[in-house]
């Protein structure tokens, strides 16, 4: 028999869409479902009639107390896609927080900057943001750099109005040191820092540096200062979702929480920046990113800035803490990440477009600098390979 399957994912962010698109997948590619679905918003509350519901099976952003109770009462299995509820009781599939905060801290950090600050929302409102924001500081803190983080203030239990908030991000942004790179905990806290700043008269990205999470598309472009974000997964999201799902149904064994790890930080106007005050380092970095899948070496750097190797190399390290060789491989291990997780290229022939001399010599580095090999990599991060454990 079908399994009656209702999905209540929100549809009008990029999140929701992704997480709905990796369940149609999954269902594709195993068992039909038959499914009851409806576009819904973020907080648009869950229907009282679900608790009569006798399907087999819901996924769903369970957003509060009320809509857990409800799920609850109709019996079926679900699955939580959204971890908004301490200690709920569902099984909740999502993000890596600890792996969303690292990426981006590491991404602050490469820009040369020394100054970083966190923009949530009000502590309790998120738990799952919270919990983003704290690993985003315990990462710079154990790289030994300080965080300022801004604190939202009165409203009482709702916390404050929309236009009060805003005024409080302008008044915070102006007090911190510049440059300064930003980390917010969302793209809808991406965007208004962003409009804070253009109120406040602080430009970006020369002055204030911000990277959201979400990777939402409308939201990352829809001003002239474009937003750098996080790719989350949510296709991945979603279909481990409905494996998870699958699971319940059969009366299986599963783990409680399945962290998903994000793709990739998409590059946008708001950290097009280097903080690098030798300009001759900052044409280095310039260079090494543009053409270091190019099988460039450092006597290609050093003959392009036009400065003795000894010289540019003690600058560069005294600036970016690794060698002009170390930052080449960096760049191409980066994008050698994106092809093995994207494409089904061999290793040799990722080898090849990402300027690795031999085979042999890619694969060392890889597995030295990430830990795995590559095709380890690829197995771990793949969607259609992906088991549960």
């Amino acid at each position: 028999m079908t399994p009656r399957v209702a999905l209540f994912v929100e549809t009008s962010r990029a999140y929701g869409r992704g997480v709905l698109k990796g369940i149609w997948q999954h269902v594709q590619e195993h068992d039909k479902w038959s499914i009851l679905f409806r576009p819904r918003g973020l907080e648009e509350p869950t229907p009282a009639w679900m608790a009569f519901w006798r399907g087999d099976g819901i996924i769903a952003h369970v957003t509060n107390r009320k809509t857990a109770v409800l799920l609850r009462r109709s019996a079926a299995p679900c699955v939580d896609v959204l971890g908004d509820i301490d200690e709920c009781e569902f099984p909740f599939v999502g993000g890596d927080q600890n792996l969303i905060a690292e990426m981006a801290s590491h991404h602050l950090i490469d820009l040369g900057l020394q100054n970083f600050a966190i923009c949530g929302l009000r502590r309790g409102s998120r738990p799952r943001l919270d919990e983003r924001c704290d690993s985003f500081q315990e990462h710079m803190d154990a790289a030994g750099f300080q965080c300022h983080v801004f604190q939202p203030r009165g409203g009482g239990s709702m916390g404050p109005s929309w236009a009060s908030e805003q005024k409080q991000i302008v008044e915070w942004i102006r007090t911190l040191p510049k440059p300064v790179g930003i980390f917010a905990c969302n793209d809808t806290r991406g965007r208004e820092v962003l409009d804070a700043c253009e109120t406040a008269g602080i430009s970006v990205p020369e002055q204030v540096a911000v990277i959201g999470v979400g990777n939402d598309d409308l939201l990352c472009e829809l001003s002239d200062q474009r937003l750098t974000s996080i790719d989350v997964n949510p296709i991945r999201v979603g279909y481990h979702a409905a494996e998870l799902l699958c699971r319940m149904m059969e009366g299986r064994s599963i783990p409680q929480v399945i962290r998903i790890a994000p793709r990739r930080v998409i590059e946008r106007q708001s950290t097009d920046m280097l903080a690098v005050e030798d300009p001759n380092v900052a044409n280095a970095v310039q260079f090494i990113r543009l053409h270091a899948c190019d099988a460039i070496d450092v006597n290609d750097v050093v003959k392009t800035v036009g400065l003795g190797r000894r010289v540019l190399e003690r600058r560069f390290r005294s600036m970016l803490g690794r060698s002009l060789k170390s930052e080449i491989v960096r760049v191409r291990l980066s994008r050698a990440k994106e092809l093995l997780v994207e494409t089904s290229l061999s290793a040799t022939a990722i080898a090849d477009r990402c300027g690795f001399s031999s085979p042999a010599y890619f694969m060392d580095h890889f597995h030295q600098r990430v830990g795995v090999t590559p095709i380890d990599f690829r197995e771990a991060n793949r969607l259609k390979q992906l088991e549960l454990e």
